[in-house]
């Protein structure tokens, strides 16, 4: 569930950098209220559901439990149902692995590329056999952890890349790469309890998605040259 939470954090993140465009230390000075663009950013964030489908035992019982994070309530919805139940109700399904895919991917402004009528069905089923939990956006709240991080410490972080990147200037990465490379040496350097390995994973992951197969190469090396230069 961390790392579910912590990934969809770092890719939340990685939107917001790059739809401000922070080239260097002066951009981000221009910026004259980067919390208020923060705000306006999940607000306007075309992105408001993400479902996660996880197996745990709860007071001796398996159960399944299905997630809907808001952006905009700062709320986490939970949909707790009984394992038996869930597959019961799964079994419905023509293509079982395809409808745990799609709550894995499902958000409430976008349909998935395919007939998907019975699993909106589907979902209602799971819904009415569950018991709803409200809690705290956590995601929210560490992607604005990450965000801020960045932001705060971007001439250090910068400073790590140029030096790694030698004849490679800064304004030659793209953006997407760019802002990729300063989350994950935001981690490496500045954030508790990460290991750079993984860090540097996500990374690539994060790449594989939005840049690459080129990119993730690229980012690989600058990460692996700044984590061992910070254990020395």
């Amino acid at each position: 569930m961390r790392y579910w939470i912590n990934r969809r954090a770092r890719e939340l993140s990685l939107r917001f950098m790059y739809s401000i465009d922070i080239d260097d230390q002066e951009s981000l000075n221009s910026i004259k209220n980067i919390n208020s663009d923060i705000d306006n950013f999940w607000d306007s964030n075309p992105v408001v559901n993400y479902y996660m489908l996880k197996k745990m035992i709860i007071s001796g019982n398996e159960m399944v439990v299905v997630g809907c994070s808001l952006l905009k309530s700062g709320k986490v919805f939970l949909r707790v149902i009984n394992s038996d139940t869930f597959n019961e109700i799964i079994s419905k399904s023509s293509d079982q692995r395809s409808f745990k895919n799609f709550l894995k991917i499902y958000n409430a402004n976008e349909r998935i590329k395919s007939d998907d009528t019975s699993y909106y069905e589907l979902l209602r089923d799971i819904f009415d056999n569950s018991k709803k939990i409200i809690t705290k956006n956590i995601i929210k709240d560490k992607a604005t952890e990450i965000i801020n991080g960045c932001l705060k410490n971007i001439k250090p972080i910068d400073d790590q890349i140029d030096q790694t990147t030698k004849n490679w200037k800064l304004s030659r990465i793209n953006s997407i790469d760019l802002n990729i490379l300063r989350i994950a040496v935001y981690e490496i350097l500045f954030s508790k309890g990460i290991p750079a390995p993984v860090s540097i994973k996500e990374a690539i992951v994060l790449a594989l998605k939005y840049s690459s197969d080129e990119s993730c190469s690229f980012i690989n090396g600058i990460l692996d040259t700044i984590s061992k230069r910070a254990l020395q």
